[in-house]
């Protein structure tokens, strides 16, 4: 699937990110996606907002910001 900056998406968070607040999760197609302000989400789905879009040899990565 192709994800631009802007989009909403909805992810359940796997893990705590390297970043202070940062959770990370995987979008259905195994995107992998930081979100800054889930970082205390871990094991409950965050609704987010695309902030960027990363190609990288294993395929694409998302940055985004949870929505409050």
């Amino acid at each position: 699937m192709n994800y631009n900056h802007g989009d909403e998406i909805e992810v359940m968070i796997d893990r705590e990110g390297l970043g202070a607040d940062q959770g990370v999760g995987h979008l259905p197609d195994e995107t992998m996606v930081v979100i800054v302000g889930a970082g205390d989400k871990i094991g409950q789905s965050v609704r987010a907002t695309v902030v960027r879009v990363e190609q990288t040899s294993l395929g694409s990565s998302l940055m985004a910001n949870a929505m409050v």
